[in-house]
């Protein structure tokens, strides 16, 4: 069965691809042998030059095992079997830039170089919106609740909801077993959540290249509409009427399903991977 292929060119990914489109811009020049590619099954971002770029001896189906062959660099002459990463390399050695000829370490170092330069770090990801733990995610989210610019990584974001949660449900016991006591303490969980809550999804959806507003709309149309709706009912008395009363809940109604679909966009959006490397909101 034919891979999916996807490579990364730029900030996002770019696919999926066949093997033999994958080659075919290989040959263009358009992907290197230092180019991330990935398809389902792969534990994570690999070297073009782990999957492709590979040369066949004459008379042999398999590839050959030889490094100055695996990085062979298309529209390069590279004098035989020399490739293009290898000559690079003996070049920075002889400049004093590179302890090794080994074209494999040239082309490690090109990896790390290019993601430093996309921001990406070891893990994949954008180096300023990084995988984080339980407990570093919450003290993030925290010591980031009223930022709204940057970027928060998936981990980020849903180990904050997932502590959110968490005391939410704690807040609600307290409540029920101490009465107006444990009502003090389940609002002061909520006070104390609500604003981290929503900083760290407008960063969630910033990191998918998404503009924050698509939170601030969920807010809007949630209290908005809720308000307008409870305006018009109070306004026109139109719950004393039967006929008003059926009118009404077909309001509600259609409120209640755009805000469930809202919901369910956003929820979409807070569980894609990021933006690989630099976006519009950093």
């Amino acid at each position: 069965m034919a891979q999916d292929w996807f490579y990364a060119d730029g900030q996002a990914p770019t696919g999926p691809h066949t093997s033999e489109q994958i080659e075919d811009m290989i040959r263009a020049g358009r992907i290197k042998p230092d180019t991330l590619v990935w398809h389902e099954g792969m534990a994570g971002w690999e070297p073009a030059a782990d999957h492709f770029f590979k040369t066949r001896v004459e008379g042999d189906d398999t590839a050959k095992d030889d490094l100055s062959q695996n990085y062979a660099h298309p529209g390069v002459d590279h004098g035989g079997a020399t490739n293009y990463a290898a000559r690079v390399a003996q070049r920075h050695q002889a400049e004093g830039k590179l302890e090794t000829n080994d074209p494999r370490a040239y082309a490690d170092a090109s990896i790390e170089t290019e993601r430093a330069k996309r921001g990406i770090g070891p893990d994949g990801l954008y180096i300023e919106a990084p995988s984080r733990g339980p407990i570093e995610a919450v003290k993030v989210c925290f010591r980031k609740y009223a930022t709204f610019k940057g970027r928060a990584s998936r981990s980020e974001y849903w180990w904050f909801i997932l502590f959110v949660a968490i005391a939410s449900v704690i807040g609600e016991f307290a409540e029920g077993a101490m009465g107006s006591d444990g009502a003090a303490i389940n609002g002061v969980i909520a006070i104390a959540t609500f604003m981290p809550s929503i900083s760290a999804q407008v960063r969630r959806i910033h990191d998918t290249n998404r503009s924050g507003w698509w939170v601030g709309g969920y807010w809007l149309l949630s209290s908005g509409g809720g308000a307008y709706i409870g305006y018009l009912a109070w306004e026109t008395g139109a719950v004393a009427t039967p006929s008003g009363g059926v009118a009404m809940m077909a309001l509600l109604s259609l409120w209640g399903i755009a805000m469930l679909i809202y919901s369910l966009t956003l929820f979409v959006f807070s569980v894609r991977r990021g933006t690989y490397g630099k976006n519009d909101y950093g």
